[in-house]
């Protein structure tokens, strides 16, 4: 029996690796409701503190996340911290066994990347202690059983680093509202129970981030040139100035720092590479040598660290499947690494955060078909404890395999993505929405569970999703071949890439729809602006339309960074840009439409779903329309999705069949 941690969370007595969990089975797939696809998981992500005693748990809800913090031993929550409406706990630290720190992120909308404020929150693991650490907000602010500490600054706070040794300060990175967009952060001593700081340093331009040592001086710094070019600077152990030490204009490489090993010498980097991903490496701040670490398909991922975190032994990859790769053998935490991913064949088996001393490690399981479980690892005793199950009323086995694809563009660029066919389904001739993402440069699709894609697939459609030129994920020069192609060659691999669907028999060519959100809805209008012939439909959610409107409305260009980076990604010709717009080609459309929209979207605003349905009133050309006021980009509340996916579905079934029957005759 398992034993309750806490509403969302479920605690069992410890097991060895190989005992299956135990619970009634799940519906077959064609059972499970919308709701169940679209509602919130129990817990996003979690970790331990150094002694090992406490969990730090974050849990979503319609429009925040809490943080909680479980007693292990007790089996009790015993402190939590809230976020406000519209804000999310972002990341959270533990400082020392008892004191815990979190920062707050801005998220407007469901799909809306949380923008963080610079607020960071401290609270103690039984509950007393709670404070706002840094913020502009005053004590009436940020609610009555938050107290303020420090000064109230308009100011941002960001966190780089605890520092060893020392468990009443942490190292922070702020930037005073008041100085121009052209001022170095500054490097702080944050103290997490007064909220005092000390400015110990600054950086060397404006948008500076930092790396700090194993010995808490902050040595490494990444800030951007004026085309946005990331420049890599160093100064010595102790101090002194900046010096370059990789600019990307002479070296015709970026050099993106993640963290120093132990010996304080060497640091971990990617590297980018010529028409290749990235590559790890280990380079030597002394005599700029770099050891090749790993180099695959797809940039590398987050770093695999020792227990007490001063060092790495592997990285997380993203080529194809999401897994790991060891590149310290002779590691015995890669050793443990690599037995216990053993024990979940097929799955994702990756250790997160350990206690000091190494005896507890949480483990997180996940694969396409199994949203995650997590688990506490006892090094010493060699078995697991299930802690809980993000999404506990999916069954996997009942889920649609999420297939890594490869093709080549009609221009000869390889091109990697994703193919999900319906469990259960011969995999041959089925209705295909293709499935573009968002961002559209940064982001990318990796493989691992997507309630939106197992619920299309549990309604009889094939997805794909393509990680388009453009995309993030496999180096820069591949990003960066998407800049100014919007509409264009970006457009032509999605175009590519339906037509390799459709001969390798997966997809019906009568039945081929495009759905996407945010850049993806811009595509899956264009797609049918460019393509009148090839899709029967189109459903564009929280999309851009006009590309012009992009320099005028929206969060993106009210900063300087956002106006050149619109100028980097789109150029500047206006007519250009029209010829590249759903709204400006209204005219060419011949498909089923579909447009979904937030009124309080502030990253794609409502003008620019109002210019594409105004154009298509002046054309009278029919599309169906749901609006949500009070939504942003992207919907939060379960019931306005349930609504969302209810009437998407429904228009699915109408332009292509209702789970894979002859939509022959269907009108568009």
């Amino acid at each position: 029996m398992k034993r309750m941690l806490f509403v969302a969370l479920a605690f069992a007595p410890a097991f060895a690796w190989a005992e299956e969990k135990t619970g009634a089975p799940a519906a077959s797939p064609a059972q499970v409701s919308i709701e169940d696809f679209v509602k919130k998981p129990d817990f996003e992500e979690m970790a331990i503190s150094p002694g090992g005693q406490y969990l730090a748990v974050k849990v979503p809800f319609e429009d925040t996340t809490v943080l909680f913090v479980i007693d292990r031993t007790k089996n009790q929550r015993t402190a939590s911290i809230r976020a406000a409406a519209n804000n999310v706990v972002d990341q959270f630290w533990w400082v020392n066994e008892t004191r815990l720190v979190a920062s707050v992120a801005e998220q407007l909308g469901g799909i809306d990347a949380p923008r963080p404020n610079g607020e960071l929150y401290a609270i103690n693991a039984d509950g007393s202690g709670s404070m706002q650490l840094f913020g502009y907000r005053g004590a009436e602010d940020v609610g009555s059983h938050i107290k303020r500490g420090g000064e109230k600054r308009y100011a941002s706070a960001f966190f780089i680093d605890r520092i060893p040794g020392d468990d009443k300060n942490i190292l922070v990175q702020t930037f005073d509202w008041q100085n121009s967009e052209g001022a170095p952060p500054s490097v702080e001593m944050l103290d997490v129970y007064t909220g005092k700081t000390r400015r110990v340093g600054v950086g060397p331009k404006a948008g500076a981030e930092f790396v700090a040592d194993h010995r808490g001086r902050v040595r490494v710094a990444v800030a951007p040139d004026e085309n946005l070019n990331s420049v890599l600077y160093v100064r010595g152990e102790e101090g002194g100035e900046w010096q370059v030490f990789n600019d990307p204009k002479t070296s015709k490489i970026y050099m993106t720092p993640r963290m120093f090993a132990r010996d304080n010498r060497h640091l971990y980097a990617t590297v980018s590479r010529p028409n290749k991903p990235d590559a790890l490496y280990r380079v030597d701040l002394d005599g700029e040598t770099k050891e090749l670490l790993y180099e695959g398909g797809a940039n590398p991922g987050r770093l695999l660290l020792t227990p007490d975190e001063q060092d790495a032994y592997g990285v997380v990859t993203y080529d194809g499947k999401t897994a790991f790769h060891v590149f310290d053998a002779n590691s015995p935490h890669a050793r443990l690494a690599l037995a216990t991913q053993k024990a979940f064949p097929g799955q994702a088996a990756l250790f997160g955060s350990f206690a000091e001393d190494g005896k507890f490690g949480l483990v997180h399981v996940f694969s396409d078909r199994n949203p995650g479980d997590f688990y506490l690892f006892d090094t010493t005793k060699k078995n697991a404890e299930y802690i809980g199950s993000a999404r506990k009323w999916i069954d996997p086995e009942r889920m649609a395999a999420m297939q890594p694809i490869q093709l080549k563009a009609s221009d000869g660029l390889e091109l990697a993505g994703y193919l999900t066919l319906p469990h259960g389904s011969d995999g041959k001739n089925l209705p295909l929405i293709v499935n573009p993402h968002g961002g559209p440069h940064g982001p990318r699709d990796v493989w691992g569970f997507n309630p939106e894609v197992q619920l299309l697939a549990s309604r009889g459609y094939a997805v794909l999703q393509l990680n388009f030129r453009g995309s993030g994920g496999y180096g820069a020069d591949f990003e960066r071949a998407g800049y100014k192609q919007w509409g264009l060659r970006m457009q032509d691999d999605l175009t590519d890439a339906t037509r390799w669907a459709v001969q390798q028999g997966y997809a019906d060519p009568k039945r081929l729809c495009l759905y996407g959100a945010s850049y993806g809805g811009y595509a899956a209008l264009e797609g049918v602006v460019r393509e009148p012939k090839l899709y029967r439909c189109a459903i564009g959610y929280v999309g851009v339309y006009d590309l012009g409107l992009m320099y005028r409305d929206g969060d993106i260009p009210r900063s300087l960074y956002g106006k050149r980076y619109l100028q980097k990604v789109l150029g500047t010709d206006a007519a250009d840009m029209r010829n590249r717009s759903p709204a400006g080609n209204v005219d060419r459309i011949e498909a089923a439409l579909m447009l979904v929209a937030g009124g309080r979207d502030e990253r794609v605003p409502i003008a620019q779903a109002d210019a594409l349905k105004e154009a298509l009133d002046r054309r009278k050309y029919p599309y169906e329309w749901l609006l949500k006021d009070k939504e942003g980009h992207g919907f939060y509340r379960t019931d306005n999705n349930v609504e969302l996916y209810t009437k998407m579905l429904a228009f699915l079934d109408r332009s292509l069949g209702k789970g894979g029957r002859d939509a022959a005759g269907v009108a568009p």
